[in-house]
């Protein structure tokens, strides 16, 4: 049965004009062909504008197949069978189409691979949907020959490889040109083909796209990108019995508004930035993009600030230059007690000291029990007295002293290191690349410390 829409059947008007191609001794239409019906008349009312050619006759006989300037291309809305040809070129200019190729990720790598963006023609004869016609149209050797009559592709001097014309460009108004359709059969080895014909008889289309499910199971349902936004709308508003698949009758609604539904189903914004949104998607334009983002990323110099001061660190190693380092002399105080001060020994001396002066950083030995401290200001020996009159963890007293030079200088020096490491392995992981937090005379350090 038929799987064509339910149009009228009666023959052409006296207004429908044919003219004669004289080369090719055969009838062509002067109009475009939008919907054939199922006898194969066509309507004066479902043409628009094709040719300037002046008609030299009418014609009222059941038309031929149009014909066009390519002897091998095709009407992407006629209801006949293609030929071979006709159909290699049809399926090789959608694996190329801005449509297709962008989120082709196979295809997109092939033409990276080639500076000149080429392709080998045998390795797309080798796809599932090219076998046949290829094998019908005389095998590999002749489907450059039919390449050649595109204006969108262009084979090499050789007739090995082929590429785009055009640059690829990212699609416009894709979701608005683009329905859902619900209520086909379950999968079957021609139902894709099928499918591309029966919405093929509704306007133009770029693509069926079957849904499936995570095993990869056909979910009987749609998502058809027509050409044109009216083509869509035309479908849509077409009365449910001529949107008939066979028997059965489709679910059909905009791609928008089945997004917009689901949205609301699961509880999600529209527009929201889902991380679980086109997962597994490939797409062209966003991995250029990141690529650029990456390379630019890379050209930047990688920085930590410490005291004010921004320092470049060597992205390969980590490495800074250290006499760069500047520090407040006499902002580190050495700390201890007779027992561990707890597991929280962190938060509980960096509270007790900030009531007297603002640490910058803390840290703490295995036992808990002794460390450094670093402060924001120079530590005067009033505020050491404070500290050993005042502070208590968990009711243990705290000692403070003066480290030596040569302490307070290593400390600062191995804290600048751990730093410059963590923002090392920050950039490497795709995070911020600079560290530009304010702070005092250390800002980052090893697992045993922590700071404000």
């Amino acid at each position: 049965m038929s799987n064509l829409p339910n149009t009228s059947s009666v023959p052409p008007p006296n207004d429908l004009y044919w003219t004669k191609n004289e080369d090719l001794n055969l009838y062509e239409p002067i109009q475009q062909l939008k919907t054939p019906d199922k006898a194969g008349y066509i309507p004066a009312s479902q043409y628009t504008s094709f040719s300037k050619t002046t008609p030299t006759f009418s014609q009222k006989a059941v038309p031929t197949k149009p014909m066009h300037e390519n002897p091998y291309s095709y009407n992407n809305n006629r209801s006949v069978e293609e030929t071979p040809e006709g159909q290699i070129l049809k399926q090789v200019e959608f694996y190329f189409a801005d449509t297709n190729l962008p989120f082709d990720k196979f295809l997109w790598s092939l033409t990276k691979k080639n500076p000149e963006g080429y392709v080998p023609i045998a390795t797309i004869s080798s796809f599932k949907r090219m076998r046949e016609p290829v094998e019908k149209a005389g095998g590999v050797e002749k489907v450059a020959e039919i390449l050649r009559q595109s204006d969108k592709l262009a084979v090499s001097e050789d007739g090995v490889n082929v590429k785009r014309v055009e640059q690829v460009k990212p699609v416009v108004d894709r979701e608005s040109r683009s329905i859902y359709a619900k209520g086909f059969p379950d999968e079957s080895e021609n139902t894709q083909v099928e499918l591309e014909k029966y919405f093929a008889a509704f306007g133009k289309i770029n693509a069926v796209r079957l849904r499936r499910d995570e095993k990869k199971k056909f979910k009987n349902s749609v998502f058809v990108e027509f050409d044109n936004v009216d083509d869509a709308k035309r479908f849509l508003e077409l009365p449910q019995e001529q949107r008939k698949y066979g028997e059965t009758e489709l679910l059909t609604m905009s791609k928008e508004a089945y997004v917009e539904m689901k949205c609301k189903e699961k509880g999600i914004t529209p527009g929201s930035n889902n991380k679980k949104q086109g997962k597994g998607h490939f797409n062209a334009f966003k991995e250029e993009n990141k690529k650029t983002r990456d390379a630019e990323k890379a050209d930047r110099p990688l920085t930590m600030m410490l005291m004010g001061k921004e320092i470049e660190i060597n992205k390969e190693n980590g490495q800074f230059d250290e006499s760069l380092l500047q520090f407040t002399s006499g902002s580190v105080l050495k700390w201890s007690s007779e027992s561990s001060l707890g597991d929280m020994v962190f938060r509980d001396i960096k509270s007790s000291m900030k009531q007297h002066i603002e640490p910058s950083f803390v840290i703490v030995d295995d036992e808990k029990k002794s460390g450094m401290s670093g402060f924001k200001r120079k530590v005067e020996d009033e505020d050491i007295n404070k500290l050993n009159e005042n502070v208590k963890v968990n009711d243990v007293s705290v000692s403070f002293t003066r480290p030596t030079q040569e302490e307070e200088n290593k400390y600062y020096l191995e804290n600048a290191k751990n730093m410059a490491q963590a923002v090392l392995t920050r950039h490497r992981e795709g995070g911020k690349p600079n560290n530009k937090r304010k702070g005092g005379n250390f800002q980052q350090g090893n697992k045993k410390q922590r700071r404000n």
